[in-house]
């Protein structure tokens, strides 16, 4: 069953565990320390190496991290980007095999957006559609990165995709208490929530479209006559 009391947490969020009741959960993958792959963890290009040894440590990587010896994020060097560099270099007839032997200071992306722990993990989203990983800092100094796989796992624990329950596509006026009636609803029938994402419908008159997941019940029906009357569009079901 699904506990729908709310209990306080850290950084005020509120986190779905497995078991499907709502607590702090520590190992969350919705809080950026937890998701973090460490940087004792990560192969990590150095600048003073040559693009022939960063070539054989990308042989299983698309793109990897590049920072100093004290650990200082400077970018990242992905094989786009060596490739890039060496366009600009066999224009000036540099050959590949001596291009080869240059530093990879030529290859660094710097143009890298990062994060730190303090920030919320939703941030991670808009970058890792940019960039093939968040690099995470404190002041200059890498920590780790959170990578693709990472932030797909969380959107999977938000909107519910492992669990089974009914789904509900809600359209709603953007109006004070409008999430307040649907809990309401929902309270009143017994029903439980599992998860609830409100989302932006932008132009449309009804401006927000909300994703209500509930655990199975034979209160359906009630609960959809129950929302249109408080005010939804019901605009599609499971």
């Amino acid at each position: 069953m699904i506990d729908v009391a709310l209990q306080p947490v850290k950084e005020r969020s509120i986190i779905l565990k497995t078991e499907y009741s709502f607590e702090e959960v520590e190992g969350s993958t919705l809080f950026i320390r937890n998701c973090l792959t460490k940087r004792d963890a990560l192969n990590i290009i150095h600048p003073d190496e040559t693009i022939a040894t960063v070539l054989k440590k990308m042989e299983k990587h698309l793109s990897l991290p590049c920072a100093t010896a004290n650990h200082e994020f400077l970018g990242l060097i992905s094989k786009r980007t060596i490739f890039d560099a060496f366009l600009t270099a066999h224009q000036e007839g540099i050959l590949f095999d001596e291009f080869a032997k240059e530093s990879c200071e030529v290859c660094i992306n710097r143009e890298v957006s990062t994060l730190t722990l303090r920030n919320h993990f939703e941030e991670t989203i808009e970058i890792i559609t940019r960039q093939p990983f968040v690099p995470i800092v404190e002041g200059d100094v890498l920590l780790g990165i959170v990578k693709r796989s990472d932030v797909q796992r969380s959107l999977a624990i938000a909107f519910a995709t492992n669990i089974h329950a009914d789904r509900l596509l809600l359209g709603v006026a953007e109006a004070e208490g409008a999430l307040q009636r649907l809990f309401t609803v929902t309270h009143r029938l017994g029903i439980n929530v599992v998860t609830c994402v409100a989302l932006d419908a932008e132009e449309s008159a009804l401006n927000r479209r909300v994703i209500l997941k509930v655990e199975k019940t034979q209160k359906l029906d009630q609960l959809i006559q129950q929302l249109e009357r408080a005010g939804y569009l019901i605009i599609s079901v499971n």
